[in-house]
């Protein structure tokens, strides 16, 4: 096994590697089926591994035939663990604008090509070869360690992660680790650790994420021939001043004292008739802090309404969701005992350069929303983000930075071999 049995062996390493591009090379988006998820199970069954897979079941919305995956080792007598992450992916666009096709996995000076490549199929291989890992190290554990990977991050509402959470509500647990790309979700956030906004650098633990409401603003204003405007109301136009206005909000937020931005995500009214319009329709998106919730927010925004003085009757409701449970709520774990222990193995993992890892580690918030927000807001459970960070996530060229994947499945057995020695 090596001299050091908390790292990864050559071996070890080289499969992170191959892992990542096998998964990438399976198209995975709501389109694509479950075969990335039979790919996974009969990955692990090969390594000795007992799968379950999990049917997705909700009453609101149905896709196809899919299920999460997840396995557990240990006796529970002890620290409980989860490492989670989603195998689905967002379809491709723009193929044309792709340097390599989208599930080639190429590698190119250091960096991995390819859909789902940064987000996050890296950031899942690097933590099932940690947990196969641990488990040809450890034949007994005290405690438990939880693998899950789940579907529907990329889809509306999280599903997967729902269901996960509908069979096991995690209240034992004392940490969740997601390896998402964190050097890439914490563009322009906040750092507990230096108490400011600042560039983040792998390794990156995030340990909070502002959540979402989304809203329909409807406008409702007065018909009129287009060459007498005074004579009606332009629904337009008020929709217009409002966004103007709500443009002005997108500063500066704190997770803990500051407040969210809005982001006007479509607008429908009018047509090509000359007729002053008299109907608009906004949907907005609105980051929130802890303190904040829909009601708040729809508060602030009839203040502003008020304020500008609008001719158009104005009508604010919260977007349709399936429940209340399915909600991306904000969540901060500023400290807790195992993920203080995982800040302190990041530290200490490079013992030559102490010094320098004791001022580069920082704890960031994230300003993204994802299947995170479900295990920090609603299981209530210790829950931090740490994965390899790449470029283009949702975009043509996705890439994740190869040397980074492997450092994340080493910092991982290295913390696991720390709770479980």
């Amino acid at each position: 096994m090596g001299a050091n049995k908390h790292h990864l062996t050559a071996t070890e390493k080289k499969e992170v590697i191959s892992l990542t591009k096998d998964l990438i090379k399976i198209p995975s988006s709501v389109k694509d089926g479950n075969d990335i998820y039979e790919y996974v199970r009969g990955y692990l069954t090969r390594k000795g591994f007992n799968v379950r897979l999990q049917t997705i079941d909700n009453p609101h919305i149905k896709y196809y035939d899919f299920s999460n995956l997840y396995l557990k080792i240990g006796n529970g007598k002890g620290p409980k663990i989860m490492l989670n992450g989603h195998l689905d992916a967002v379809g491709v666009h723009e193929k044309n604008k792709w340097c390599h096709p989208p599930f080639s996995a190429i590698e190119e000076e250091g960096k991995i090509y390819g859909r789902g490549a940064a987000d996050m199929k890296a950031g899942c291989a690097a933590a099932i070869i940690a947990f196969i890992a641990l488990a040809k190290r450890k034949k007994e554990i005290n405690g438990e360690l939880f693998l899950s990977c789940v579907f529907g991050e990329e889809a509306p509402f999280s599903l997967g992660t729902d269901t996960l959470l509908q069979e096991y509500d995690l209240k034992n647990y004392d940490l969740v680790i997601i390896p998402e790309p964190s050097p890439l979700l914490t563009k322009n956030d906040y750092c507990f650790t230096h108490g400011r906004i600042h560039q983040s650098h792998f390794p990156t633990p995030i340990i909070g994420a502002e959540g979402r409401v989304l809203l329909e603003i409807e406008f409702f204003g007065k018909a009129a021939h287009a060459s007498h405007p005074s004579v009606g109301v332009n629904a337009l136009h008020d929709a217009a001043t409002l966004i103007s206005e709500l443009a002005r909000f997108d500063i500066f937020t704190h997770i803990k004292r500051g407040r969210g931005h809005y982001v006007v995500l479509n607008i429908e009214g009018g047509d090509e008739s000359f007729t002053v319009p008299d109907y608009c329709k906004i949907l907005v998106n609105r980051q929130v802090m802890l303190g904040e919730n829909a009601k708040t927010v729809i508060r602030e925004i009839k203040k502003i309404v008020k304020a500008l003085g609008l001719k158009s009757k104005v009508h604010i409701c919260k977007r349709y969701s399936p429940g209340p449970e399915l909600e991306y709520k904000p969540f901060l774990t500023e400290s807790s005992t195992y993920l203080d222990r995982f800040i302190k193995s990041i530290i200490e993992y490079d013992e030559k350069d102490q010094e320098n890892k004791e001022k580069r580690i920082c704890k960031f918030s994230t300003r993204s929303i994802g299947d995170f927000n479900l295990f920090g807001a609603r299981a209530k459970v210790s829950t931090v983000i740490f994965g390899p960070g790449g470029g283009n996530i949702h975009a043509p060229n996705e890439f994740v930075n190869k040397d980074e994947t492997i450092k994340t499945a080493d910092y991982l057995l290295n913390f696991l071999m720390e709770v479980y020695s």
